[in-house]
């Protein structure tokens, strides 16, 4: 399935798209990756945006971070990049067909995510406080 998405008109478009030199309209790389980065976060970015809201989605980047730290996108210069809250508030209202999760759903993908690339699962259950991820070894001699 095509991952389709549109961006508000209120976000400034030369946050999402730039003309080079020759003319040619590209993409920003930062709004690229913002919107292929939406099928791991899985969050409703329209609506009203909220504390409530804001807080969810820093702790599912910074859980993303824990087990996949890279950059994102790069700028002109090839310095990398990691998506953060401000990219969230930058692009606020971004619609796409990916399926929006809400906490509990969510923590149960993201259980799956730490099966297949961390190749174990986690011991306890995560919560906006716990952000430590137990190894079941570490658990055991504790």
């Amino acid at each position: 399935m095509p991952l389709n998405f549109k961006f508000v008109d209120s976000i400034n478009r030369e946050l999402i798209e730039y003309t080079n030199s020759d003319g040619e309209l590209h993409w920003h790389p930062r709004a690229q990756s913002f919107v292929f980065y939406q099928m791991l976060l899985q969050f409703n970015l329209t609506g009203e945006m909220t504390t409530k809201k804001l807080i969810e989605i820093d702790r599912r980047i910074r859980l993303l971070d824990l087990i996949s730290k890279y950059p994102n996108w790069y700028d002109e210069n090839g310095n990398g990049y990691s998506i953060q809250l401000a990219d969230i508030i930058t692009y606020w209202g971004l619609q796409t067909n990916v399926g929006h999760l809400d906490k509990r759903q969510w923590n149960a993908y993201y259980n799956r995510l730490i099966r297949r690339e961390a190749g174990f699962t986690p011991v306890k259950q995560l919560t906006n406080n716990e952000l430590k991820i137990t190894h079941p070894a570490d658990a055991k001699s504790s």
